[in-house]
């Protein structure tokens, strides 16, 4: 009886080391894991392998000794590559014919990693569940097709998103917005009416007992007229509905403050906002809290200790040096006032964060430089950093290293536009 009890500790230790979804196990980029580095040796942290991908910006899952990434060869074929966590060396591939190529070529959105199956959706909306024995699709449905769906500017990037048995994918199309499909079957179970359109992901959290899949989108750009709106998973009923917030091209999920509060962010000089939520006898009421002008462009806030933190990097800063300093690392009360920023020392473009072990880790979008951070409101504390790409920092560019991280029984991975790679941050 001992053993078997050591066995199932050791299992549940496992399990919750995974990061099996887009950002992570509890979906908001934070992992539990501790006995990380906290520096870094002089010629970086050991990276352990590397893995040449085509150009892209799909991210990894990681369950047990496996990592799933999506790939995409140009104008032929959409990937989802199964590789061996230890050595990076393919185990399997499922393939799927090219239906073109979308703006800003390649791969994009993670998998969702279930015991049995893994679930994605390419840049053209086709959705694919994927044997994890067979290596097979069991199902797959084109949300144009089915649904009349619009293809977002730059392509489906969502993740698939699981919650219970129920599959939740984004057609925007004119008539049908959201659909909650049986995972094993891929039939409808629920749709819901349309919310325009979006490149922000449906995300799952808990209000007034009970959950909600929320989402930031776009209905009449030029008008300024955009939603967030939360569903109920199982039946796509609308818990509550607002137009407080507005951003033109939603990107970034919003972050879940605590049972009263939500932080939505973004890029394109749209800015941020924290808006209350209030369960009353008559539903639920939204109301803005605070706005700011700052916002971070592709990835969402990290909660922290009780304070905001994102990088407010976006189009409209990034070329001119003197905008830059309104940038980088940026440090908010839950209140609305900002406490800091880092500007251009460092800048860190439109990178990827987690936060881990006490630490902001931070792949720098623009040149894939590693920092780990202290989380302080009293200002800036760079822990580490180190070169784990060897870009050449002396030119000023922009390489696109927009992918977010994902961290699994310590190792952290990486990608660049054309490769991915793993670095080890357990502590000795």
């Amino acid at each position: 009886m001992r053993l078997l009890s050591i066995l199932a500790l050791l299992s549940l230790t496992a399990a919750a080391n995974d990061w099996p979804r887009f950002l992570g196990p509890t979906r908001d980029g934070v992992s539990t894991e501790t006995n990380l580095l906290r520096a870094f040796p002089d010629d970086g942290p050991p990276v352990v392998w590397e893995k040449e991908l085509e150009v892209g910006f799909g991210g990894c899952a990681v369950v047990g000794d496996e990592v799933y990434v999506v790939d995409r060869v140009r104008d032929e074929s959409d990937l989802l590559l199964c590789l061996d966590a230890a050595t990076g060396k393919e185990k399997w591939r499922f393939e799927h014919e090219a239906e073109g190529e979308p703006p800003f070529p390649g791969s994009r959105s993670v998998p969702t990693v279930e015991d049995d199956a893994v679930y994605f959706i390419n840049a053209f909306g086709s959705v694919f569940r994927i044997d994890r024995e067979s290596h097979k699709a069991t199902w797959s449905v084109k949300l144009d097709e089915r649904y009349d769906g619009a293809t977002p500017k730059w392509g489906w990037a969502q993740p698939a998103l699981v919650e219970g048995d129920v599959l939740i994918v984004p057609p925007f199309g004119e008539k049908i917005g959201i659909v909650g499909l049986d995972k094993k079957t891929g039939e409808e179970i629920w749709k819901s009416g349309p919310i325009g359109d979006s490149h922000s992901s449906p995300t799952v959290m808990e209000f007034g007992g009970e959950k909600h899949v929320v989402i930031v989108s776009v209905t009449d750009k030029d008008g300024k007229e955009g939603l967030v709106t939360s569903y109920r998973p199982t039946d796509g009923e609308i818990l509550w509905q607002t137009d407080l917030y507005f951003n033109r091209i939603p990107i970034p999920v919003v972050t879940k403050v605590d049972d009263k509060r939500i932080f939505a962010t973004g890029g394109y000089d749209c800015g941020s906002m924290m808006l209350g939520i209030e369960k009353t006898d008559k539903g639920y009421e939204l109301s803005k809290l605070w706005s700011a002008k700052k916002g971070s462009q592709v990835h969402p806030t990290i909660l922290a200790d009780d304070h905001l933190y994102f990088l407010a990097n976006e189009n409209s800063n990034y070329k001119v040096k003197s905008k830059r300093a309104t940038g980088g690392l940026t440090c908010w009360t839950l209140d609305g006032k900002e406490l800091w920023n880092t500007g251009n020392e460092p800048f860190m473009g439109r990178g990827g964060m987690i936060h881990a072990d006490g630490m902001l880790i931070i792949q720098d979008g623009e040149n894939g430089v590693l920092r780990l951070v202290d989380p302080s409101p009293e200002g800036f504390r760079l822990l580490a950093e180190a070169n784990v790409f060897g870009s050449d920092l002396n030119k000023r560019f922009d390489l696109k290293y927009w992918t977010p991280p994902a961290l699994s029984n310590g190792r952290l991975y990486l990608r660049g536009q054309e490769k991915l790679i793993c670095v080890d941050l357990r502590a000795k």
